[in-house]
């Protein structure tokens, strides 16, 4: 990928914006009410956090495994980034959801974390534009969708676009974001996310998780309860790592960092 496709695209979007007067290209996440930089694109880890990808292999073999096989030869990719700022973590070795998914080896219980991602649409095709579907798995168990808009109105318009359970920035299933603050393919987005473990006497829940969620620098989850497990390990007790999914399509991660506030609280 090089910044003459993503030139491209952007032609694309310009071409589109003329045939279709009504289409709404809509404010980017930057100058909508409540923005937050800190939370977005770009957020350095904080001291004393946990970098499990800093761009090299090395980091990627120490600090990841596999899913649900932690055995399996780790099949992610490093590539360029399709913006240029070096190494990035690109989804690799499946066909479908739940086979080559990829989870830190580090378990957590109460934590903040930051990933950055692009969206780039079909594997091995070297475009931007197209359908992309992958989520960040807070515990290995609360899914934060990452997906393209389905459907030509909400593809036309994403912007306008009304997310559903199954949308990005929902926690899959259970809650929907409360704004859309969309990027298109080929740019750089973020989850930047407060979780705290839900509370359990033996092996009954007490308290349910609770989750505070930026998408690209807008709050779109305010301390939610969240109870579903959409993959990934059983909603429990345990601790468990923080899981990049692999769906098929080409999405790339990078700025992954976490900070372990249980760890933090004991110090």
């Amino acid at each position: 990928m090089n910044l003459r496709t993503l030139s491209q695209a952007g032609a694309v979007l310009s071409a589109l914006f003329l045939l279709h007067p009504s289409v709404t290209l809509g404010e980017p996440p930057e100058q909508k009410p409540g923005y937050d930089k800190t939370k977005d694109v770009g957020a350095d880890a904080p001291e004393g956090a946990d970098v499990p990808f800093d761009g090299t292999r090395e980091s990627v073999e120490a600090n990841w495994e596999m899913w649900p096989k932690p055995d399996m030869p780790i099949t992610w990719s490093l590539v360029e980034s399709p913006t240029g700022e070096g190494m990035v973590l690109m989804t690799n070795g499946g066909k479908k959801w739940g086979t080559h998914d990829l989870v830190t080896k580090k378990k957590y219980t109460d934590f903040e974390g930051h990933v950055e991602f692009v969206l780039m649409g079909k594997r091995g095709d070297d475009k931007v534009e197209g359908y992309s579907n992958s989520g960040i798995y807070l515990q290995n168990r609360y899914e934060l969708q990452i997906e393209s808009p389905k459907g030509k109105q909400n593809v036309a318009d994403p912007y306008n676009w009304k997310i559903g359970p199954h949308g990005i920035g929902a926690f899959c299933m259970e809650h929907v974001p409360a704004e859309n603050a969309w990027r298109p393919n080929g740019e750089w987005q973020s989850f930047h996310f407060v979780f705290k473990a839900g509370q359990w006497d033996g092996d009954k829940p007490v308290e349910p998780a609770r989750a505070t969620v930026w998408w690209n620098g807008i709050k779109v989850h305010d301390n939610v309860p969240i109870k579903h497990a959409n993959g990934g390990v059983k909603v429990g007790p345990s601790a468990e790592g923080l899981k990049l999914q692999e769906h098929g399509q080409d999405v790339r991660f990078r700025n992954v960092w976490i900070v372990d506030q249980a760890k933090k609280s004991d110090g």
